[in-house]
């Protein structure tokens, strides 16, 4: 009778170690792509905070936004460009919608959407 035993060998746990490794990588690339997105929503956030029933124009709510982006330092981001203020019935709509990307591996790219909106009121 034969005793078989069972496990890993060597070379499995190489591949198992690569595979991990690939994963952990790519979790670290986007980090902080996830902390930058963060601090949008709380730029976003707070200035509907402070401007939501102050009858704020789009120029209140751009420099707002500015110094905001500021304070946060996010350099990605262009206050001006990136953010969408249009005009509703109730006061304004604050949107951003973006992408961002990282180098993998290679010609490899990791690539995320984002897309926020805040409203408001006058």
């Amino acid at each position: 009778m034969r005793n078989r035993q069972g496990g890993m060998t060597t070379l499995g746990l190489l591949i198992l170690l690569a595979f991990i490794g690939m994963v952990g990588f790519g979790i670290i690339q986007l980090v902080p792509v996830y902390l930058e997105n963060m601090k949008v929503q709380q730029v976003m956030n707070q200035t509907k905070g402070k401007l939501d029933g102050q009858n704020a124009t789009i120029a209140d709510i751009r420099k707002q936004l500015g110094d905001m982006v500021n304070i946060e330092d996010l350099r990605q981001v262009d206050y001006r460009k990136d953010f969408v203020i249009t005009r509703t019935q109730d006061g304004h709509k604050v949107s951003m919608d973006y992408t961002r990307e990282r180098s993998f591996v290679a010609n490899v790219y990791l690539m995320t959407k984002f897309s926020h909106a805040v409203e408001i009121v006058r």
